[in-house]
């Protein structure tokens, strides 16, 4: 009986160490063994084993106690589950590119791989779009050389020594701005110009040195660092880019320079601004006074043409002087390389010219206030003795025989009426050049008060004013109510305007 049990332990002791050579080749894997002592005298191993992974580790041993339900079975007849292995591929940070030719450089890299192999396929008839270098099993750096396609294959082999071949679809353009000059002129309308950027897909995707972005061009234009755009002098122009195109806006006359770089690529811009102006845009004057002179600046060896509109009015000789016929207004042109400057002439008799200037000198003095009941005591007036007081002492009553008191508002209207001393029964605007200084202004503001067109107010048209900003407008001096003063203020063509004089028309 012992040498059966004796025979029976040897070969449980022979099946244990094939068992554990079988386990010891597992990658990965740890065997331990242990002899135990069976109550018999034999010995049994209590076998111990591990199973590693990259991330996770396993470990499963024999419980001491063979009679657990886990005990391991010796029967070799038992089925074995290997556990499985897993590697991570070897990947790009991406598989297309697109670069600009002459610019940056890009490093493309590769993730997973302990070694790389890295070969071009260009499409430019054996000439290279890319050239490659610093090639590394992690990284290769593509600089792009002139414009075309190409197809980067990467064989790469990762930590399992299985290859993986991967692609990479790379477009070069040819970046340049379709202008290299750009004039702009102050006196147009618009005094702006775009430059465009050709060569380039506008909603292709772009990416920056080592980092990834799905910014399109005309997006990464704005946004990107390895776009820039500076001005030379920002008094003269400003640039930037906008939609895909170099934006540049005129500020003044000047020559500057606009310098930048897309990706890479540098550009150059040369701005000329130009601004014709005139020394005089308004004159407003008097018949039978002297002649004035217009000259243009800015216009160099440009020729300037001179016309008038209503030569009746005023005229223009071929350098600028300009003669005064007779009351009434007109715009004298200058034409110049295509742009034109205009002056309005107003053309007013001489009495009302210094009604003009009186009303302007009160406007300025200090102390002076509206009162109706005190309109024709020192320092205090309304709109209407406003307008008789700078008339009256020229010799205009407006009709009107007291010398105490001053006519209102709409019987003045209504004398320019029956006199017909009447330039308008209805609003004008400003650039139909129909007034001239001195005119006067009658207005109905609260609606029906049972005067001659319900006429509430009135002012005197002060004449012409130009603005850079805004151009030509017109002023009128008021006594105003509301600001408790006699004003000057800007003339507006509004709805409220029943009627439009002139008072003196020699």
């Amino acid at each position: 009986m012992m040498k059966i049990n004796k025979a029976r332990t040897e070969c449980s002791l022979l099946f244990v160490v094939v068992f554990v050579f079988v386990l010891s080749m597992i990658p990965g894997s740890s065997v331990h063994a242990a002899a135990q002592n069976t109550a018999d005298g034999a010995s049994y191993y209590d076998l111990e084993y591990s199973y590693n992974t990259d991330s996770d580790t396993a470990d499963t041993s024999l419980p001491a106690d063979q009679n657990s339900d886990s005990s391991f079975d010796t029967n070799p007849d038992t089925e074995w589950n290997e556990p499985s292995i897993s590697y991570d591929e070897p990947v790009l940070n991406t598989n297309a590119l697109h670069l600009a030719a002459g610019g940056d450089s890009y490093e493309l890299r590769l993730q997973n791989a302990v070694s790389a192999s890295y070969q071009l396929d260009s499409s430019a008839s054996g000439m290279s779009v890319v050239s490659l270098s610093n090639e590394t099993a992690q990284s290769v750096t593509i600089a792009p050389v002139m414009a075309g396609n190409a197809v980067l294959t990467v064989t790469a082999a990762g930590s399992d020594q299985r290859q993986t071949v991967l692609t990479c679809q790379i477009t070069v353009s040819k970046l340049t701005v379709s202008e290299n000059l750009v004039e702009i002129y102050m006196n147009d309308t618009e005094k702006e110009a775009d430059v465009f950027i050709e060569g380039a897909d506008l909603d292709a995707v772009y990416y920056g040195t080592g980092d990834e972005w799905d910014d399109s061009f005309r997006d990464a234009l704005a946004n990107s660092s390895q776009c820039s755009i500076d001005t030379g002098n920002e008094e003269v122009a400003d640039a930037y880019f906008s939609d895909g195109n170099i934006h540049i806006k005129g500020n003044a006359k000047g020559i500057t320079n606009i310098r930048g770089s897309i990706y890479g690529v540098p550009f150059s811009i040369k701005v000329k601004v130009y601004h014709y102006t005139l020394n005089k845009y308004v004159l407003n004057t008097y018949k039978g006074s002297a002649p004035k002179i217009l000259k243009v600046s800015g216009a160099g060896s440009h020729k300037v043409t001179w016309t008038a509109g209503n030569p009746n009015v005023a005229s223009v000789s071929g350098n600028g002087t300009v003669t005064v016929k007779k009351i009434g207004a007109t715009k004298i042109t200058a034409k110049v390389n295509g742009r034109k400057l205009t002056c309005i002439v107003a053309v007013s008799s001489k009495t009302a010219s210094r009604v003009v200037k009186n009303a302007r000198s009160i406007s300025q003095q200090e102390n002076i206030q509206y009162s109706q009941a005190q309109r024709m005591s020192q320092n205090y007036y309304d709109c209407s003795s406003l307008v008789y007081r700078c008339y009256a002492p020229l010799g205009i009553r407006f009709g009107y025989t007291n010398p105490y008191w001053a006519p209102t508002a709409a019987d003045e209207g209504l004398w320019c009426v029956k006199t017909k001393h009447v330039v308008s029964s209805e609003p004008v605007d400003i650039l139909s050049c129909k007034l001239v200084p001195g005119d006067t202004i009658f207005y109905s503001f609260k609606g029906n008060n049972g005067r001659y067109l319900n006429i509430d107010h009135t002012a005197i048209f002060a004449g012409y004013a130009y603005d850079e900003s805004s151009g030509h407008y017109g002023t009128v001096i008021e006594a105003s109510s509301s600001r408790n003063a006699v004003v000057e203020r800007m003339f507006y063509p509004g709805n409220t305007i029943m009627l439009i004089g002139r008072p003196s028309k020699n």
